[in-house]
């Protein structure tokens, strides 16, 4: 059972937690983007090319970070409660792996973020200001290994429990959404995304950085499904489902 002001609060939180990530994504493609025709360093990590991006891109960029990080601090207890309305025992062991993958997301999507676009405006600026590029490599390697690597560890902390879980509730028809929208999901459109940007890097596109918001993106389709989860309910009534 739920009331009306719950539930128009939900599907408020919904939204914003789509549009937050949504533009997350957007972040993605602007940190993402290289200009043709630099040398790799950092082995490989990017190019010399960077120098050319518009500083505004990485500060836009780490804003937009900051923003999905309060989207997720907003929905991912929201997802928790919608867990319990459709009556999904808290002591299920698919219930105890969302709530774990979702505990620390918020940190996670603004801390990981922004230093990725702290990384890429502190080697931009060291090339605009002359970095031998042969020495580019044993310079900033280290600290970005040392600095980047956590974060990423955390970032598959938050995003396979999550992607676990939902699919899981998804295609056991718990959730009230249709079992196909299971791919909508952190690592669901992060594996499309990496297939798209497969096929577009070998048929030489110059867009395949557009295919860079996978995660982003799995994240805020998940609330898109949720919302209209949410928009099913009825406001009286109706049987529990149980894990």
């Amino acid at each position: 059972m739920i009331d009306d002001n719950k539930k128009k609060k939900l599907e408020a939180v919904f939204i914003f937690g789509f549009i937050s990530l949504l533009l997350c994504g957007v972040g993605d493609w602007l940190i993402g983007y290289e200009p043709e025709g630099g040398l790799p360093i950092v082995f490989g990590i990017t190019t010399t090319a960077i120098a050319d991006v518009p500083v505004w891109f990485y500060v836009l960029s780490f804003f937009l970070g900051i923003l999905s990080g309060f989207g997720c601090l907003y929905f991912a207890p929201a997802i928790m409660e919608f867990l319990d309305i459709k009556g999904i025992s808290k002591d299920s062991k698919m219930y105890k792996l969302m709530r774990f993958g979702l505990k620390s997301a918020p940190m996670m999507f603004v801390s990981f973020h922004c230093a990725c676009c702290i990384c890429l405006l502190m080697l931009q600026a060291a090339l605009r200001a002359g970095l031998d590029v042969c020495k580019a490599d044993p310079v900033y390697m280290l600290p970005v290994a040392v600095s980047m690597l956590p974060f990423l560890i955390w970032c598959f902390l938050c995003d396979i429990p999550v992607t676990v879980a939902y699919m899981y509730f998804a295609l056991k028809g718990k959730l009230g959404i249709n079992k196909a929208a299971f791919i909508l999901c952190p690592m669901g459109l992060s594996i499309v995304s990496k297939i798209i940007a497969a096929v577009m890097a070998a048929l030489g596109s110059k867009l395949a950085f557009l295919s860079a918001c996978g995660e982003s993106w799995g994240w805020a389709f998940m609330c898109l499904a949720l919302y209209f989860a949410i928009k099913k309910l009825q406001l009286t009534g109706g049987k529990n489902e149980r894990s």
